[in-house]
């Protein structure tokens, strides 16, 4: 059994440092595009353009941060039981044909985010990604399948914490 609360904090952290890093890259593309340096020599000088669109990318990817951060902040630790079937919140062991083993977080944000925890390297995924559909509903023992591009894999739920 894992320790949720703990892992949610560990999550929140990454979060966090996510943004930090977001944050860091607008204030250089910010500074960039105002820099006297940027402003264009000729009508075919686009530098100064170019780094304010990278700024104004910059801002909205520190937008979709706080959003994620605030969001999956007000997300409740939930221990869910084998008996329970998979919901946002749920922690998801799963075993693909192969016998690999992966833990999955079904969040409400912030997809593909990976944490390490504990021995376990535990990844993000969103209701509305692929393997989150297939997931939603489902119990320990099922066996779900997975279209990604022209391939399909085959997982089977192993536990639900």
């Amino acid at each position: 059994m894992i320790d949720k609360p703990a892992l949610h904090q560990k999550i929140l952290a990454a979060l966090e440092d996510t943004c930090q890093i977001a944050i860091n890259a607008e204030k250089r593309a910010y500074d960039t595009a105002t820099d006297k340096e940027s402003k264009a020599e000729n009508k075919y000088d686009t530098f100064g353009l170019e780094a304010s669109y990278l700024a104004h990318g910059q801002s909205q990817r520190v937008s979709e941060c706080e959003r994620d951060f605030r969001i999956f902040k007000q997300l409740t630790s939930q221990t869910f039981s084998n008996d329970d079937n998979v919901s946002v919140g749920a922690l998801i062991q799963l075993e693909d044909d192969a016998g690999i083993t992966q833990m999955i977080f079904l969040s409400p944000v912030a997809g593909g985010l990976k944490v390490s925890f504990k021995q376990w390297q535990i990844t993000l995924i969103t209701a509305a990604a692929p393997l989150g559909k297939a997931l939603m509903n489902a119990y320990v023992g099922d066996d779900i399948e997975v279209e990604l591009a022209a391939d399909k894999k085959q997982y089977q739920i192993v536990t639900i914490d």
